[in-house]
């Protein structure tokens, strides 16, 4: 393969990575020790329609990012997952606002979400920093 496809198959797929966006999570999340969540992750993309997979790690949220990865064929590490709360909504409900830090081939790139729920605000801002690794 020549540099120039490489280079080509490189930016594809880096452009590839910003149009992910999530449709479902499900997540089983055992409390034994010697037993590992797993997650469901659905996520759609403009050209390659709707995709699922499954992963698993220690945690329910790795495990969520494990899938993530499988399905957009990244594999950054999480660097850090910080988490905001606001007053209750007139709803009761809590405002959040997730940011991460993860590291993808070398680069530090942040991602954040806002909203009330904690996984789909997880994921959501795991997606939005893999997207600017072609920003960079």
């Amino acid at each position: 393969m020549s540099d120039t496809t490489a280079v080509t198959e490189s930016m594809t797929a880096a452009l590839d990575v910003r149009h992910w966006h999530l449709r479902r999570i499900d997540i089983r999340s055992p409390v034994l020790k010697d037993a590992w969540p797993v997650a469901r992750i659905e996520l759609e993309h403009p050209t390659r329609g709707r995709v699922s997979d499954i992963g698993t790690a220690p945690g329910a949220f790795d495990a969520a990012f494990v899938a993530a990865g499988q399905i957009v064929g990244i594999h950054p590490h999480l660097l850090s997952y910080n988490v905001r709360s606001g007053p209750p909504g007139e709803e009761g409900a809590l405002p959040i606002t997730i940011e991460v830090e993860i590291e993808l081939d070398g680069k530090r790139l942040a991602g954040s979400s806002s909203g009330v729920d904690l996984v789909r605000c997880s994921l959501e801002a795991w997606l939005d920093a893999i997207a600017k690794a072609d920003e960079e």
